[in-house]
């Protein structure tokens, strides 16, 4: 399962692949929210501070049973240049959430091989 943690490590890890300091940037996180066959593109620009609460509030605002948030890229400009600092897009679903912890799907995981199907109900 991907969590915001997640995706802040990859940002690190991108901010550090970039030789940037962390916090002398503004951070432009691009994402998407996936209805049915639309799409709207949104962006926020935040200081590396507020990364992570940034991110909570996008899910949180925006996710429901009927759609899809994709944190689709976290940038910042680097000398007049605009660095991609996430290596891919993450997508959030209420629907494969559920099907995860009810041990429908398996997922990936930050701990390699947890079966979450222990949780499943039957």
């Amino acid at each position: 399962m991907i969590t915001i943690t997640d995706i802040l490590q990859d940002v690190d890890r991108g901010i550090l692949a970039n030789n940037m300091v962390e916090d002398k940037f503004s951070y432009r996180i691009i994402f998407f929210v996936n209805e049915g066959v639309g799409s709207v593109k949104r962006y926020i620009d935040t200081p590396y501070s507020d990364l992570r609460r940034s991110l909570e509030n996008i899910i949180r605002g925006n996710l429901s049973l009927t759609n899809r948030v994709v944190i689709a890229e976290t940038t910042a400009l680097k000398g007049r240049k605009c660095v991609r600092l996430q290596s891919s897009p993450y997508s959030f679903s209420l629907d494969g959430y559920f099907r995860q912890i009810s041990g429908e799907i398996g997922g990936r995981n930050r701990n390699g091989n947890i079966a979450y199907n222990r949780y499943a109900t039957k």
